[in-house]
């Protein structure tokens, strides 16, 4: 009973850190997939008074630019050139502006927009600049709430479950303090002599691990269960499950021996 005790004290504060860490790689997940897959459904439009050199942009508010297409003018002329006559369409087709298309790699916010704008603007050969975008924004700026919110959970959650693990830890070695002496003073390392509450710190995130493991693919097939009914059709979660895994795995024995290690140096320093 002592044992489940001991090991539910050390499990419930990792768990917690582990499920909040899981939130947050589902939310950064799922707002990168969104802001990918709206990245077509904006356009800005750049008019020039000479050509463009596209190899001198390759970033706009630090959004890479995905490609730049030359719109043709052919069409502007095709339309008119049965009134006008040979020469006036060669004088046209000079001083028309050349138009072009600028594509991003994600989706940019309206500040971001402003800021593009801006900086369009700085180059001296761009007359106009127009932009056209659906409005994706009030679902964009949901998820980025969302997912601000769970890093900011998880980083309260992990601070807190330091914290609580290694008051355990301490508990744990003030219980087998006689036991640790004894075997110091026939010559045994600390860590043999705190292989016990090693071992108890191995299991407890052993269990976590696996408790948030199934957690975990059981959100993978069902990712609804985390979002409002309005957000299910426009989710999409590509999250691998073993790069997942291995995350979480690294994440529960990491803090837990970096913690086992604070607290072990620090009662070396105090008996020793």
């Amino acid at each position: 009973m002592k044992f489940l005790k001991n090991t539910f004290a050390f499990v419930i504060p990792l768990t917690a850190m582990l499920i909040s860490f899981i939130i947050y790689l589902f939310s950064s997940n799922i707002l990168d997939n969104y802001k990918k897959t709206i990245a077509n459904d904006y356009s800005i439009v750049v008019i020039t008074n000479t050509p463009l050199i596209k190899e001198e942009i390759t970033k706009l508010s630090d959004i890479r630019v995905e490609k730049i297409i030359t719109l043709e003018n052919n069409k502007i002329i095709n339309n008119i050139k049965s009134s006008l006559s040979k020469s006036s369409i060669d004088l046209l087709k000079q001083k028309l502006p050349h138009f072009y298309k600028i594509k991003l790699e994600v989706f940019p916010t309206t500040s971001q927009l402003e800021i593009i704008k801006n900086q369009l603007y700085q180059n001296k050969n761009i007359r106009k600049v127009e932009m056209f975008s659906k409005n994706h924004n009030s679902v964009y700026l949901l998820l980025l709430l969302l997912n601000q919110i769970s890093l900011i959970l998880f980083s309260i959650i992990l601070i807190f479950a330091i914290i609580m693990i290694s008051k355990q830890i301490r508990i744990w070695f003030h219980e087998h303090h006689e036991k640790i002496t004894i075997l110091k003073l026939h010559g045994a390392s600390i860590l043999y002599s705190s292989s016990t509450i090693l071992k108890y710190a191995i299991m407890s995130s052993l269990l976590s691990f696996l408790i948030v493991s199934g957690i975990f693919i059981y959100l993978v097939g069902d990712i609804g269960v985390l979002l409002p009914k309005d957000l299910e059709d426009i989710v999409i979660v590509t999250l691998t499950i073993n790069n997942s895994l291995i995350k979480i795995f690294l994440l529960s024995f990491g803090i837990s021996i970096l913690t086992i290690i604070g607290v072990l140096l620090k009662y070396k320093m105090k008996y020793d």
